[in-house]
């Protein structure tokens, strides 16, 4: 009896759901037509024909300062970071003692060669009166030889007598050129001495700081081995190398560049300086920007980045990724009426993650911008 309950309850059931189930309204789910892409309108943006590279910054006006007379380092005034006024600070010294003692000996060369000179010009003198007498006598014989009152063995005796007084006399002249010639050089003699000894002392060449400390005292110094580096900080420049190619749009004085100090905006400057030639190995060329003084953050040595523009327009953008390359030509898919329309484009700059559209894309349109590597072209679309 039980099981009989249970089946009626069964099928009361099954015929309960059947009858809801036909008289239910049906819901039909939308679902999007086409495939489904993202797109973009072409915009208008600025672009730049320009190149990016790296570099560093230096100072203009450096000195390498060496000693100018050989010699032992007896002090060094200065040490790394001081800074160093031109002209009055001094920065080392070379042991003066041996200087000194050869400028004395050039000065006591010189008075010997002076006192020589004085006694060859008193010996001229005195050859010149000799001289004189000399010829007088000769022509005093010379108009008796005429008259027949001399002989000829007197006349020539005394022609012997001036030859030799003639002689003599340019002898005691060369004498004296001679020892001027020795006090001229007796005098340079004692000018280089008495620089050398002046030139122990090392006076800064340039304002700046000292950046390079190579010697100390006690050491001994070659001429023209440095001791010191001096940089002017005042004179700052951004320095980097470009390829060969770009030589002829450098134009210093009216080329800028942006500039970035090791990840730092550091503003936009113009190239002062652009190498004459191209180095033949590397084949590349030096470039070269003033930094301005009054620029704070800005050392030598800072990693630079320098973005040169060399010229900029106006165009049609879209981002890059917008465009394929398909069979040789750059293609871009355009919005139109729900489909995917293939557009052949010609492409011109890229900037920053945009690409200029020099033809074939008008401002405005609707550009497939993501989805649109699986298009073919005139299929239905469906804009997220």
């Amino acid at each position: 009896m039980h099981a009989i309950k249970t089946m009626i309850l069964a099928t009361a059931v099954v015929a309960v759901a059947a009858g809801c189930g036909r008289n239910a309204p049906t819901t039909e789910i939308s679902r999007p037509k086409g495939r489904a892409v993202r797109a973009k309108a072409a915009e208008r943006r600025m672009f730049e024909h320009r190149l990016t590279v790296q570099g560093a910054v230096e100072c203009k006006v450096v000195a390498d300062v060496g000693a100018r007379v050989a010699g032992n380092l007896d002090s060094i005034a200065v040490d790394e970071g001081d800074r160093v006024e031109a002209g009055k600070t001094t920065l080392f010294q070379i042991d003066p003692a041996s200087l000194a003692k050869a400028a004395t000996i050039a000065e006591q060369d010189l008075n010997v060669a002076r006192a020589s000179l004085d006694v060859a010009r008193a010996q001229a003198l005195q050859t010149e009166a000799e001289a004189k007498k000399v010829l007088l006598d000769f022509a005093r014989y010379q108009r008796l030889h005429e008259q027949g009152k001399v002989s000829d063995n007197e006349f020539e005796t005394r022609d012997v007598h001036r030859a030799q007084a003639e002689a003599a006399q340019n002898v005691a002249k060369a004498g004296v050129e001679l020892a001027g010639r020795k006090v001229e050089q007796a005098e340079a003699a004692l000018a280089i001495a008495r620089k050398n000894l002046a030139d122990a002392k090392v006076v800064a060449p340039i304002n700046g700081v000292v950046t390079r400390r190579v010697a100390e005292p006690g050491e001994h110094a070659a001429v023209g081995n440095t001791v010191v580096r001096i940089e002017d900080f005042a004179t700052k420049e951004a320095v980097a190398f470009l390829p060969a190619t770009y030589h002829a749009e450098i134009r210093p004085g009216e080329t800028k560049f942006r500039l970035k100090l090791d990840g730092r905006e550091g503003g936009e400057h113009v190239v002062t300086y652009r190498s004459p030639t191209v180095d033949t190995t590397l084949r590349t060329f030096e470039v070269k920007g003033r930094i301005p003084e009054e620029q704070v953050g800005v050392v030598p040595g800072n990693l630079a980045q320098l973005t040169l523009v060399f010229s900029s327009r106006q165009g049609i953008a879209v981002p890059a990724e917008a465009v394929l390359f398909r069979r040789g030509r750059n293609l871009v898919f355009v919005v139109q009426d729900g489909k995917a329309v293939a557009r052949e484009v010609e492409a011109g700059l890229a900037n920053d993650g945009w690409l200029e559209i020099v033809s074939g894309l008008v401002f405005g349109e609707q550009v497939v911008v993501e989805g649109q590597v699986l298009l073919a072209g005139g299929e239905l679309v469906s804009v997220l």
